[in-house]
C-alpha cells in the first residue's frame, strides 16, 4: 500500500520511502462531456444518433489509451476496451456509446453498450485498473440532445449547448450546477 502523508510530501511503498517526483504521474484523461439522449446533435457514419462521450487529455503530453477501459457498470470495469489510440495533449476523443462495438483506431469508436438517459455508472479505467474518470454511483438523468459533464473547474453540470470534441466553456451554454 502506499500513503501520502498531510505533513510531508514523502510517498511510501512497502515501507521504502520514495523521493518525491520520482514517480510518474497518472495521465489527466477524464470523461468529460457526454449525451445520453442524442436525437439530432451528433450524427455517426451510419447515419445514426447513438449516444457518445468526449474524452479530454487535460496533461502537457499525449496518452496512448490502449488497455484503457470505459464502463456502465461498477461491477464490470473492464466492459470495453480501447483499441491503440493516441489522445494528443489538451485535447479531445469522441467515442459513440452505440453497442456497435468497434475498435478500428482508424475509425469512429463505438463502445458495446448504450448509456441510460436515466442516469448510471459511468467511468474510464487505466489499464492497471484505477479509476481515472467516473460519474459515481450514477449520474442524473439526461434530457434529449443536452449534454452533461466538467466545466473547466471541474464541476458536473448540464449544457444546453453540446460541445463534442471542444472546450465545454462556451459563453450562456453552462446549465445547473449539480451537487
Amino acid at each position: 500500500a502506499a500513503f501520502l502523508l498531510q505533513d510531508q510530501l514523502t510517498l511510501t511503498a512497502r515501507g521504502q520511502s520514495v523521493p518525491e517526483g520520482t514517480l510518474p504521474q497518472a495521465p489527466a484523461v477524464v470523461i468529460n462531456e457526454f449525451m445520453a439522449d442524442n436525437e439530432r446533435t451528433l450524427q455517426d457514419s451510419d447515419g445514426d444518433y447513438p449516444d457518445w462521450l468526449e474524452l479530454f487529455n487535460a496533461s502537457e503530453t499525449p496518452v496512448n489509451l490502449e488497455g484503457w477501459t470505459l464502463t456502465d457498470r461498477a461491477d464490470w470495469l473492464d466492459r470495453w476496451t480501447l483499441p491503440a489510440i493516441t489522445i494528443p495533449a489538451k485535447s479531445y476523443w469522441i467515442i459513440f456509446a452505440s453497442d456497435k462495438d468497434r475498435r478500428d483506431p482508424n475509425g469512429e469508436l463505438h463502445t458495446n453498450f448504450r448509456l441510460s438517459a436515466e442516469g448510471e455508472f459511468l467511468a474510464l479505467v487505466s489499464p492497471d485498473g484505477r479509476i481515472a474518470s467516473t460519474y459515481s454511483p450514477s449520474y442524473p438523468a439526461q434530457f434529449p440532445d443536452t449534454s452533461y459533464g466538467r466545466d473547466s473547474a471541474g464541476n458536473e453540470r448540464y449544457f444546453r449547448i453540446p460541445t463534442p470534441g471542444s472546450d465545454n466553456n462556451i459563453s450562456d451554454n453552462l446549465g445547473p450546477l449539480i451537487t
